[in-house]
């Protein structure tokens, strides 16, 4: 019983860790949604595909109003990504995956414009393998969480900034939206080049040639002494 609760107290304490490595701020965006933290640049606008990029679940891209299911963020007049799709259920999952992406490099901040904001809406960040490093609800971003489409409170740029742990880790956006719907635009962010890490078939003919470099200095040793 003991080493129950002492593997739950360590999934707990590891789950606190990994949400603390990954911040969150917010604020009301201009029209369009234009990236705000020094030194990003945009990454995905929703208006072509990016390599290493992907997308997947139930979302839709597109323009404009469409009354019942989805609204554009203030201002944006081209694509923007939605979900729940339109043909689908009112609610729904979806996930921007940046593995391919960030395979050269690591993540320092990452923002997006977040068009009226529900309470039912739901961001989950996550790292590599699925693990969630940070959830955060519409009504964490703002309260209320109402859904104003016009208002700048409910219309704002989030701001994730993530440690060296985290950024490393770092591979996907999950959009969960139990309503309609869950809208954003204009995905930018700041990275770094990943360090590169040998394969492990490198590091084992790096260990096989060190034997062989000890083994010739020991034969070199046995020869010497003989000669004395």
């Amino acid at each position: 019983m003991r080493s129950f609760f002492a593997g739950a107290l360590l999934i707990a304490i590891t789950a606190t860790g990994a949400s603390a490595q990954v911040t969150f701020t917010s604020a009301p965006a201009n029209a369009g949604g234009d990236p705000g933290y020094p030194g990003e640049s945009l990454v995905v606008d929703f208006e072509a595909p990016v390599a290493g990029v992907s997308l997947s679940g139930s979302y839709t891209i597109g323009t404009g109003l469409v009354p019942g299911f989805r609204a554009p963020p203030f201002g944006v007049v081209n694509n923007y990504f939605a979900v729940p799709n339109v043909d689908g259920p009112s609610n729904g999952v979806a996930v921007i995956d940046f593995s391919g992406y960030l395979a050269s490099r690591t993540v320092n901040s990452l923002s997006f414009y977040w068009g009226s904001i529900d309470t039912y809406n739901t961001l989950e960040v996550l790292g590599l393998g699925g693990n969630v490093l940070k959830t955060i609800t519409g009504s964490q971003v703002i309260n209320p969480a109402d859904g104003n489409q016009f208002g700048a409170a409910t219309n704002r740029r989030l701001f994730l900034g993530f440690d060296a742990a985290a950024g490393l880790d770092f591979r996907a956006l999950r959009l969960t939206s139990n309503g309609r719907a869950f809208e954003i635009d204009n995905i930018a962010g700041s990275f770094a080049d990943r360090a590169v890490v040998p394969e492990p078939s490198t590091w084992a003919m790096l260990g096989f040639g060190l034997v062989l470099l000890g083994a010739a200095a020991a034969r070199r040793s046995s020869l010497a002494s003989r000669m004395i």
